[in-house]
């Protein structure tokens, strides 16, 4: 195996972890949008409770709990925001890598190729080398026996 083949395996390999990061970033960007997804939802079923609860006869603990439970929400729904900006920075920076070792790996096959072809020219002017050497032996050997 040649130098280029051994740094061609070492691409591809580069490759297919970036690739691995780069899906368990995108999975972990899903899980935390739906996350957020889950908690905007609940806080919606909260505030129309809320809104319930105030057209009815009102029960002042029950405002208080709701209220206290929607401001606690609004602190998980903030943070849960600053999450994704953050596992959306890291699935940038995985693709990104995805990108360069991708491009990095082309590098490699297309110089991996240059050289395979340049071994086949090789060897077809060897063996076109031999088979004239061949001819021309084959040659002079006919025309040494008609002389």
């Amino acid at each position: 195996m040649s130098t280029i083949e051994s740094l061609l395996n070492l691409k591809r390999w580069s490759e297919d972890e970036a690739k691995n990061l780069f899906a368990l970033r995108l999975k972990e960007l899903a899980v935390e949008e739906k996350r957020l997804a889950d908690m905007e939802e609940q806080y919606r079923d909260i505030d129309c409770r809320f809104e319930a609860a105030s057209s009815e006869l009102i029960d002042v603990d029950e405002i208080k709990k709701l209220n206290e439970y929607l401001g606690h929400l609004l602190v998980r729904i903030r943070r849960q925001r600053e999450v994704i900006i953050l596992k959306e920075t890291l699935v940038e920076e995985a693709r990104k890598m995805l990108q360069e070792a991708s491009k990095e790996k082309k590098t490699f096959e297309k110089l991996d190729e240059k050289q395979k072809r340049h071994l086949r020219e090789a060897a077809m002017k060897k063996e076109q080398i031999g088979t004239d050497e061949h001819a021309g032996v084959r040659h002079a050997r006919k025309t040494g026996e008609r002389q």
